[in-house]
């Protein structure tokens, strides 16, 4: 039977080196879909796959009758190279235990400080994808992965540092089990108001994970935080929902119609949008 060994083991070799280059085949320049969770625990070791894989599908609390959480379709993933599971430990990764010191854009709520010091490490869930996303599937199969590696590694906190929001983990409990549905713009896609010395404006946080860049709104007047923060908001998840539309946008906001397009200018990562009234348009 050893003698079956070694040409055995090179078909396989073979066969993984050609699935890896029909994949890489495929890329396209300059994409770079990236979507991803920060499980902070005192454990330090992944459960067993099958024991994770059960708690994501058959023991899966969120599962509804006629709706489970995890299907046929999402399942694939467990599969996927594109998917990565790993702890990082403490000592190696202070920073990243230091959520206040994190981007002005984190706020971490004072329930999360009190419960990192008891953490000794984090379990990162990630899916990285350079190849064009044909579906959002990954975005149902990765929270619920993160409750499930938080329920049996008893986490404390979750992170996602795409969209850059912090929670316990009860509380990201509560939010699967008010609607086991993840992939939906509003459990992906914020808006942030930044105001600095050279004026005020709105970048999104989250669309990343579908594969296109951040959107930041021109400058804007102080006072319109909340026009400009929910026509941008609006754009984030026509496009979260759609993420290969290149049209411009008509929206209506506060009795009154803009025309919303993205330019070809970029700051600091960020996609410029413009934002007109309709009216002056004409």
């Amino acid at each position: 039977m050893s003698a079956w060994l070694i040409p055995g083991g090179i078909a396989v070799l073979i066969f993984a080196l050609i699935l890896y280059r029909v994949i890489l085949g495929r890329k396209k320049p300059g994409y770079l879909a990236l979507a991803e969770y920060w499980v902070y625990t005192s454990q330090d070791r992944l459960p067993p796959q099958e024991t994770l894989m059960d708690r994501m599908i058959s023991s899966n609390p969120h599962n509804r009758p006629g709706r489970p959480c995890i299907g046929a379709r999402e399942g694939l993933i467990f599969s996927d190279i594109r998917l990565n599971l790993a702890v990082a430990k403490r000592e190696r990764n202070p920073h990243a235990f230091r959520p206040d010191l994190f981007k002005d854009d984190v706020h971490p709520p004072v329930e999360v400080l009190e419960m990192l010091p008891a953490c000794s490490s984090f379990v990162t869930c990630r899916y990285v994808s350079e190849v064009p996303l044909k579906d959002l599937r990954h975005l149902q199969f990765l929270p619920h992965m993160a409750d499930a590696v938080s329920s049996l590694m008893q986490g404390k906190v979750i992170f996602d540092p795409i969209m850059e929001k912090l929670w316990t983990a009860a509380e990201f409990v509560d939010l699967l089990k008010s609607n086991n549905n993840a992939e939906r713009p509003d459990f992906h896609v914020r808006v942030v108001w930044r105001s600095e010395s050279d004026g005020c404006y709105a970048v999104t946080k989250g669309l990343r994970k579908v594969g296109i860049a951040e959107l930041r709104s021109e400058i804007q007047n102080r006072d319109h935080e909340v026009l400009v923060s929910g026509l941008l908001l609006r754009m984030a998840f026509a496009l979260f929902r759609a993420p290969t539309s290149t049209a411009d946008f008509e929206i209506k906001e506060h009795g009154d119609e803009f025309k919303v397009k993205r330019t070809t200018d970029f700051i600091e990562g960020y996609q410029i949008v413009k934002i007109q009234r309709s009216r002056d348009l004409v």
